[in-house]
């Protein structure tokens, strides 16, 4: 379809990629050749928060448009509200064929509007795939690391992008304007990489992160480090660990690429904008922890955000913009290229209309995150999942400007940070016998506050219901083979 009036979209989301982990945003060891690519030839926001640092409410605020507060998704196990449109839903009925396919959270309500979709976990070869790579590396700890033993071509994420392919080609057949979603299980621990990926990077030569002093602390912390087994990680575990983690990305840049490939062999290049990001980050050895957990530091938080124009598009390339931007602005920002209008009441900017008036002044001063309140019955899920001390009984509430960072924390206590002098946020300026921290850590306790009152008052007014709150796919994981102890 060659209407610029309805241009394809490509979502391409990454899971647990912290935007640290990407070649273009400064890591030089990490080979993402091309998200790299992407950003070269348009547009890389370095300042791209997650509204919330697990899957399942992430990615219920990039394709709602709201904030976990108004959504009431706020832990990996809680359903999604199913009187609030998503995006695609308003897209198909503007015409547009959808796809998705992968981790789209389609069993927890995310999977409205697509004609065509396929879960990474469907049974056949993709849920076969996805159990050869849980099963390598360690299932013990959560720096579990190694080689997966497929071929690249018999991988999880390439057996999502051979999906993909197929989807574009019916899109082609038809005639019709795309919106695909292709969600990576990559760099997802366990940190596990079909060959080569598994040895594309030295262990040896990364950059480790520094490690915190025990002092000072957090208490849930202490206990996270004990059920992430990360007394028993050596340097060189950790090495592996990181560099394994890097490869994933690359064996996902390398899928990446594929599907760009195909999509020019089948002509649908000239009317395509792909947006590229990932649902949330991973510690990967910051903090000597690992995973993820339902708190908010910028590990978790920060993403890559990329946006590349079709090249008849006439837009600056190669630009990077330091303005705070949340994945809750991708819902407008994709309504507003296919021409569809958005929902009034949406949290998040048009960021290509922003970028067209010349993105001179930021959207916001603020970005905001949400989770926890998790209420189910998982403990810890290793390989693939959390320490049972990083889930929350409270609903953590955070916010952060580009120089201080405060989290809202019921159950373990506040903390604050100030992000030019301590980036990797390891000296709580909240701890006792502190100095009194400065005026910019109140002024964030009140934005928070009017923040929460503004989320409250929404969800009141949308007269949002919650999915189920203690939803969990244990039983189909057992029915479909998978051990209680690695789910």
């Amino acid at each position: 379809m060659s209407d610029p009036d309805c241009p394809n979209i490509v979502l391409l989301i990454t899971d647990q990629q912290k935007a640290s982990a990407v070649g273009c945003y400064g890591n030089r060891h990490v080979p993402s050749p091309f998200q790299d690519r992407m950003a070269a030839e348009g547009i890389a926001f370095t300042q791209c928060f997650a509204n919330s640092s697990v899957c399942t409410p992430s990615r219920a605020s990039i394709m709602t448009g709201v904030n976990p507060l108004v959504h009431q998704s706020t832990a990996v196990q809680h359903r999604v509200p199913w009187n609030l449109p998503q995006f695609p839903e308003l897209l198909s009925r503007h015409g547009y064929f959808n796809a998705a396919f992968g981790h789209c959270e389609g069993p927890r309500g995310l999977d409205r509007g697509y004609h065509r979709q396929k879960d990474g976990a469907s049974v056949g070869p993709l849920l076969n795939a996805r159990r050869t790579w849980a099963d390598a590396g360690r299932a013990d700890v959560a720096w579990g690391y190694g080689p997966v033993d497929l071929p690249v071509e018999a991988s999880h994420a390439a057996l999502l992008t051979d999906e993909a392919i197929r989807a574009l080609r019916e899109a082609k057949d038809a005639e019709a304007p795309f919106f695909l979603q292709l969600s990576y299980d990559d760099p997802h621990q366990p940190y596990c990489a079909p060959c080569p990926f598994d040895t594309l990077v030295d262990p040896m030569a990364v950059d480790l992160p520094p490690r915190k002093p025990t002092a000072g602390r957090p208490a849930w912390q202490e206990k996270v480090a004990r059920e992430c087994g990360s007394h028993l990680a050596s340097e060189t575990d950790m090495r592996k660990a990181i560099s394994h983690y890097y490869g994933m990305i690359a064996h996902a840049n390398a899928q990446m690429q594929r599907l760009y490939n195909a999509m020019d062999e089948l002509g649908q290049l000239d009317n395509t904008w792909f947006i590229l990001t990932s649902d949330h980050g991973d510690f990967t050895g910051e903090k000597n922890l690992y995973a993820k957990c339902e708190t908010t530091y910028e590990c978790l938080l920060r993403v890559p955000l990329i946006v590349r124009p079709p090249d008849s598009v006439p837009m600056k390339r190669g630009m990077r913009v330091e303005h705070l931007t949340q994945l809750v602005d991708l819902m407008p920002t994709v309504l507003g290229l296919v021409g569809v209008d958005a929902p009034d009441y949406l949290q998040g900017y048009d960021l290509i209309e922003w970028i067209a008036h010349g993105a001179t002044e930021p959207l916001r001063d603020t970005a905001f995150a949400q989770v926890g309140a998790y209420g189910g019955d998982l403990k810890t899920t290793w390989p693939g999942g959390m320490p049972e001390s990083g889930r929350h009984p409270s609903l953590v509430q955070h916010a952060r400007t580009h120089a201080f960072a405060y989290t809202r924390d019921p159950d373990y206590g506040d903390e604050a940070y100030d992000l030019r002098a301590d980036p990797y946020e390891l000296d709580n300026l909240l701890n006792p016998g502190k100095p009194t921290p400065p005026a910019d850590v109140e002024d964030l306790r009140q934005r928070l506050d009017e923040f929460e009152d503004t989320c409250l008052a929404l969800r009141d007014e949308l007269n949002v219901c919650p999915g189920d709150r203690g939803y969990h796919e244990g039983a189909r994981w057992l029915e479909a083979g998978q051990s209680a102890g690695r789910l």
